[in-house]
């Protein structure tokens, strides 16, 4: 091997430490959607920003062809499907191997999931009652994101009980595939169904592919090549492609072939964290915070949108998800090992943490820019009052924890 080879070799794998750690590359991602919003507010530098998301890569096509889209559309229905690839390889996996693959231990999480969507969709539907023009972003503060609730989870309570840890964890999964499916039924509008054939004649050659016990160069680049068709079949059909992500990784096989350690999906998933989260969600936070202030008005904080989606965050996802948990333990269905229900309030709040699918429906939902800027505001409004939330309720429980002399150890 060269030492082009071997250096090639160490810097990826310096870039999946990184990307494996949540924390980190949560600071990234904020960092870039931080970056965005300075980007698109500084003098000189705002008509760049914007001319750049603006692009038309391919603008000598043809104006009618599908692929006649912006650099920021680009990034949002074509880079961010890497994420939802990555996503989907997790869900194969956890289905097969991990939490999710016994019904009675994945059922407490996926009514807490529920309810934790149903919540935050009635306080918004009450809110903007009034308001059909804005009753479009109902779905908007129904997401929770897995890797920043987990990251501020690790941050504010470092010695939280494994238990709760994959409680939440499940949680946020069953929130993920409530998310994807709402993207799928409320926000595509089927055009043309030969698209939609297209989508399933490639996700057959992957299905049949990813199952070649050694993929060699001619069945990485079919492998390739049905992804890209998957994408552009669900984009032409009307359907959001980047849930070709989800499905493509919901075909992988998540079991190790004989004299293998590791399944397909979980190397697949290993080989394209470092792109999903250093390169598509940050390129995608950059794109979606990207908010001229100059447009801002103090009406904005009392608009409906942004009472509806960052109090549906902030008090809809935890009241929602700590009312079923308290319904369930009264019916017999108990908290995680070691834990009771008022430790598993701080993680409810996390779960208010929206960031990349709420960025993703705040986009989806409103054609009115101001509408998707006062979402897009709300959405980082109720994230980090979420994160404030939870952090003071455990500060809260440290207080009086330390006036009892036998306290719970599950959340500390």
């Amino acid at each position: 091997m060269s030492t082009t080879s071997r250096s090639l070799r160490r810097i990826f794998r310096s870039l999946q430490v990184f990307s494996r750690d949540d924390r980190k590359a949560g600071a990234l991602m904020m960092s870039t959607a931080v970056l965005g919003l300075l980007c698109a507010n500084f003098p000189g530098l705002s008509r760049l920003y914007q001319a750049g998301i603006s692009w038309i890569p391919l603008s000598q096509l043809p104006p009618a062809n599908s692929l006649h889209i912006s650099l920021g559309e680009w990034i949002q229905d074509g880079l961010l499907t890497v994420f939802f690839l990555v996503t989907g390889l997790d869900l194969r996996q956890e289905m097969t191997s991990g939490s999710l693959r016994h019904p009675k231990q994945a059922l407490l999480p996926l009514l807490a999931a529920l309810g934790g969507v149903l919540a935050p969709i009635a306080l918004y539907l009450l809110i903007n009652a009034s308001s059909p023009a804005t009753i479009s972003g109902w779905a908007v503060p129904t997401a929770t994101d897995v890797a920043f609730s987990l990251a501020a989870l690790q941050v504010i309570a470092p010695k939280t009980s494994p238990s709760v840890q994959a409680f939440l964890m499940t949680l946020a999964v069953f929130d993920d595939i409530i998310g994807v499916v709402l993207i799928a039924l409320c926000y595509s509008q089927l055009e043309q169904v030969w698209g939609l054939l297209l989508t399933a004649l490639c996700l057959a050659i992957w299905y049949a592919l990813t199952r070649v016990r050694q993929l060699h160069w001619p069945h990485r680049v079919g492998a390739l090549a049905a992804a890209l068709g998957a994408w552009y079949g669900f984009l032409i059909a009307g359907v959001h492609p980047v849930l070709s992500g989800v499905a493509l990784g919901l075909l992988t096989p998540a079991r190790p072939a004989p004299g293998q350690t590791s399944s397909r999906a979980t190397r697949l998933a290993s080989a394209l964290l470092p792109l999903s989260a250093l390169l598509a969600l940050p390129l995608f936070a950059f794109c979606s915070m990207g908010i001229p202030l100059h447009e801002f008005k103090l009406s904005w904080l009392s608009s409906p949108v942004f009472l509806g989606i960052c109090l549906g965050l902030a008090l809809g996802k935890p009241l929602g998800i700590m009312a079923v948990l308290t319904l369930c333990s009264t019916l017999g269905l108990k908290p995680p090992l070691g834990a009771r229900l008022a430790d598993l309030l701080a993680p409810a709040q996390l779960c208010g943490i929206g960031f990349t699918m709420s960025f993703l429906m705040a986009k989806l939902a409103f054609s009115d820019p101001e509408f998707t800027n006062i979402a897009l505001v709300g959405v980082l409004v109720g994230s980090l009052l979420s994160l404030l939330l939870s952090a003071f309720t455990l500060a809260c429980r440290k207080h009086f924890a330390g006036h009892r002399p036998a306290a719970s150890t599950a959340l500390q």
